[in-house]
């Protein structure tokens, strides 16, 4: 499973702040999947716009993890499914 560069922490066209991280689920580069944390409210705006980089970078670090584990049970539907063939 390759990974993708950093995380994305930026505003949207909408003002929604998001911060993202993204895996694929092979070397292909066919199955990309990004797990995102967005802001809904202008409050949670305020709240992540002001994290601190050192907090951001640990939002980034929670999202990967989870990621990683949600990859790795689509990389096992994947593969049965491809078995199945």
């Amino acid at each position: 499973m390759r990974n993708t560069t950093g995380v994305r922490f930026a505003p949207t066209i909408a003002g929604a702040m998001v911060i993202e991280r993204d895996r694929y689920l092979d070397d292909s580069g066919d199955w990309l999947v990004t797990l995102a944390l967005r802001s809904r409210s202008p409050s949670t705006h305020s709240l992540l716009t002001a994290l601190t980089p050192a907090e951001e970078e640990h939002v980034g670090r929670a999202l990967a993890t989870a990621l990683d584990e949600i990859v790795g049970i689509l990389a096992s539907r994947r593969s049965q499914a491809e078995a199945a063939r």
